[in-house]
């Protein structure tokens, strides 16, 4: 083997492992917003699972005023802050229980309203009753993507 046929076979090794590690970084920055309850390992068959993906549309941090899985426990917490422009996944699960009621709530700026985030989590009773803002002037618009037992929710605060 010559010196430019090894030199030639190092490039092409540098360069399919850049090329991997490429592909392996947007899989997994492109994948970051695709969790899903459905993909929440389970235990029990049939136990609720909730992903909730919270964005904040304002020009405002929410900071984290309160959190609870319910009946279940985190998969991946709700953040400390979520900066203007940002989105989180939120991820709970249920193994012991046959509901689960997850309630996020938030502060919008350091000084302004709440921002509540639930959804029930229950056969025949998927909701978002306690949703909303404490002020008329913020407000958020949600949608329940797939229902019991494993709930995908989304919120949008404007």
């Amino acid at each position: 083997m010559n010196t430019t046929t090894a030199a030639r076979r190092l490039r092409d090794r540098a360069l399919i492992g850049l090329a991997g590690l490429g592909v392996g970084t947007g899989l997994v920055l492109g994948g970051a917003g695709l969790a899903t309850a459905g993909t929440v390992p389970t235990t029990h068959p049939g136990e609720p699972t909730v992903a909730m993906t919270i964005t904040n549309h304002t020009n405002r941090t929410e900071f984290l005023q309160s959190a609870t899985p319910g009946a279940g426990q985190w998969v991946q917490s709700p953040r400390a802050q979520l900066a203007p422009g940002a989105t989180e996944i939120i991820v709970s699960h249920a193994p012991h229980s046959s509901s689960e009621n997850v309630m996020v709530s938030y502060r919008i700026g350091a000084a302004g309203p709440k921002a509540v985030y639930n959804i029930e989590n229950a056969k025949g009773a998927v909701n978002l009753n306690a949703t909303g803002t404490t002020s008329g002037s913020y407000r958020i618009n949600a949608h329940i993507n797939t229902g019991y037992p494993a709930v995908n929710v989304g919120y949008d605060l404007w």
